[in-house]
């Protein structure tokens, strides 16, 4: 199969799953208990002002098929994911500004979790029958299978309680005033390294293990094994003639781990009290504020579902044997 026929299957079928999820997103407002829109009636935070230029706005009063070209139209043509009831503002500039919050979070957690993690998953392959090698493996599974919530309540009583390393909310001091950029900065890393360790160790044991499985799967093939005949150094061959081969899947998980960590880090953010995604999804759903919720919804899965058509169009085009499947 040609490069340009790939591209256009791939994208093809994720625009199809972007446009089954928008139709989703559409109908389960309107299949809640009450009526379409009950919730727009007796949600508390909507003023009947803004009621009725909701309902004109997005014609509610009319016909379900008139509602659904309204929608899409709204959404594809101006980006429009509607007003949030709590915060009186377009959706799309609430999520704008908790997004950085979120993207600090995950992507530096990401990239330490693999910094860390995948050096550790080549050790892990050249020394899986060691009893160090058992031993750690075992660790990664077992801190794999922790929730994550329990984990960041036991870091925040540890770190912020007992030893009072940490503050024990949010990502800045409240109420401050800073004389320059730095001593913003120094508060924000003050009050971020604790999330970012927690979801460290969280996100940790999957790159690891991840990694080890994939040289595992290369050390028996006759490369490695001449590489290691030549006398090379054991870290030359692991890094070098094994790693490189199972790099592949490992970036396909980079990329999924950041997609989904942007929802993934929901509890994380509460436990914290972070102003970042996860903790507007949880005010969302706590304040019934559904198009602030369906709107994070489909911000999410968006940014997931470009992610992962990125990354196997580079597939496809580093390895051409990708394209036959």
């Amino acid at each position: 199969m040609s490069l340009i026929r790939f591209l256009v299957r791939k994208i093809t079928s994720r625009v199809l799953v972007f446009y089954l999820l928008l139709t989703l997103t559409f109908i389960i407002p309107r299949l809640m208990p009450g009526g379409a829109f009950a919730y727009l009636i007796e949600n508390p935070n909507v003023t009947p002002e803004m009621r009725e230029a909701l309902i004109k706005a997005y014609g509610l009063d009319q016909p379900l098929y008139v509602q659904y070209y309204i929608f899409l139209r709204k959404l594809l043509l101006d980006g429009d994911l509607g007003v949030s009831y709590t915060y009186k503002r377009p959706v799309l500039d609430v999520i704008l500004e908790a997004l950085p919050w979120t993207l600090a979070l995950v992507t530096t957690s990401i990239i330490l979790s693999f910094a860390i993690g995948v050096p550790l998953g080549v050790w892990l392959a050249f020394n899986r029958a060691s009893r160090t090698g058992v031993s750690v493996s075992g660790l990664l599974f077992i801190t794999r299978s922790i929730p994550g919530f329990w984990l960041g309540l036991l870091m925040l009583i540890i770190f912020g309680y007992y030893m009072g390393v940490a503050p024990l909310y949010g990502a800045y001091t409240y109420g401050v005033t800073y004389s320059n950029l730095y001593e913003w900065l120094a508060d924000v890393i003050s009050h971020m390294w604790l999330p970012i360790l927690t979801l460290v160790l969280l996100i940790l044991p999957f790159p690891a293990i991840y990694t080890r499985n994939a040289v595992v799967d290369v050390i028996e093939e006759d490369f490695v094994k001449t590489a290691k005949a030549k006398g090379l150094p054991e870290t030359m061959v692991m890094l070098k003639h094994a790693l490189r081969p199972a790099s592949l899947p490992i970036v396909t998980l980079f990329a999924l781990e950041l997609g989904t960590s942007v929802g993934g880090a929901l509890l994380i953010e509460i436990v914290f009290s972070l102003p970042g995604m996860g903790k507007l999804f949880y005010d969302s759903i706590y304040t019934s504020d559904y198009p602030l919720l369906l709107g994070i919804v489909i911000f999410v899965s968006a940014v997931t579902l470009a992610l992962i058509t990125t990354v196997e169009i580079l597939y496809a085009i580093i390895d051409p044997r990708v394209r036959i499947r």
